[in-house]
């Protein structure tokens, strides 16, 4: 019974304080294919337009088109999530609540070269039932890129997946942080 006791307490003292944090999406991995993609755009519907070549100044539509969906890649200051005593911040979702989060966990794939990282939250219930704070964004946000997918599960539960090789945080880290306000 006394070892019992000595391995809890153990635990509970390993276990980080709960701190609130936010992350942002990991701007020198993307700052190439956004400004890149925004520079070929531009060039391509300018000489389109002086060359009076409507096709090049049309293809031109393409590259800006990437430019703008992922330009939330390089946006300053906007957190992809985060965690506080209000819930785990996801980007337009806003706050989703502690009691809504029945498991966390990274998943780790690798694709070619590249290792893929994500953060699995599992709810207890569907994602409209779970969020404590909504968050609002501007409609001209719906079409561009989001750090995350929800996927349906069975009896009324939900899984979003978030990408965590996006962001400018170790993934091991945010899932300890999220873990230290899950279990207070």
């Amino acid at each position: 019974m006394a070892a019992k006791t000595e391995a809890v307490s153990k635990e509970e003292t390993t276990r980080p304080d709960p701190v609130a944090f936010t992350v942002g999406f990991n701007r020198g991995q993307s700052e190439g294919l956004v400004y890149g993609s925004l520079l070929l755009g531009i060039l391509f519907v300018a000489i389109g337009l002086v060359g009076e070549l409507p096709l090049l100044a049309v293809a031109g539509l393409a590259p800006l088109g990437i430019a703008y969906r992922h330009y939330p890649m390089v946006e300053k200051g906007r957190p992809q999530l985060g965690a506080s005593e209000d819930g785990l911040y996801v980007e337009r979702i806003g706050f989703i609540d502690w009691a809504a989060i029945r498991m966390t966990d990274v998943k780790r794939t690798s694709v070619r070269n590249m290792e893929l990282v994500r953060l699995d939250v599992l709810l207890t219930r569907s994602l409209d039932d779970a969020v404590a704070k909504a968050q609002t964004f501007p409609v001209w946000k719906t079409l561009m890129m989001r750090n995350w997918k929800r996927t349906p599960r069975e009896h009324g539960r939900e899984l979003i997946a978030i990408n965590l090789h996006t962001l400018a945080a170790d993934p091991e880290e945010i899932l300890s942080r999220i873990r230290a306000f899950k279990f207070v």
